[in-house]
């Protein structure tokens, strides 16, 4: 595969027209207008819901070091279905992901125990 120089091949796959490197793969945003599950292609997420949204985020122990980005265009919360998520001004999880504002977005990491806000 002279495509990928310098890349080892079996870091790289090509499906449905993306590349995926690892575990990350840069697709279209998934559109969520009521609660769901996280799926494990998913990496950017719009809520776009009538009321609040619960999140049920992948086990961060099987996707350590795994990045989500959520926003959402309604002034809507969004919060996790568990008490996994550590805001980014605390070091204690909860379920708060998104405040009830459009336009509000936060970058997730998992940590291996929990889901971490990086940035908002």
């Amino acid at each position: 595969m002279g495509v990928y120089k310098g890349i080892a091949q079996d870091n790289v796959t090509i499906s449905s027209g993306r590349a995926k490197l690892g575990f990350l793969s840069r697709g279209i945003p998934a559109i969520k207008t009521a609660s769901f599950t996280v799926a494990d292609d998913e990496t950017h997420i719009v809520c776009n819901g009538a009321a609040s949204i619960t999140v049920t985020l992948p086990s961060a122990s099987t996707w350590v070091g795994r990045e989500i980005f959520i926003k959402t265009i309604a002034a809507q919360t969004v919060v996790s279905a568990a008490t996994n998520v550590k805001p980014i001004a605390t070091n204690t999880a909860g379920t708060a992901i998104l405040a009830g504002t459009a336009g509000t977005w936060a970058l997730l990491v998992s940590d291996g125990t929990n889901w971490v806000v990086m940035a908002s």
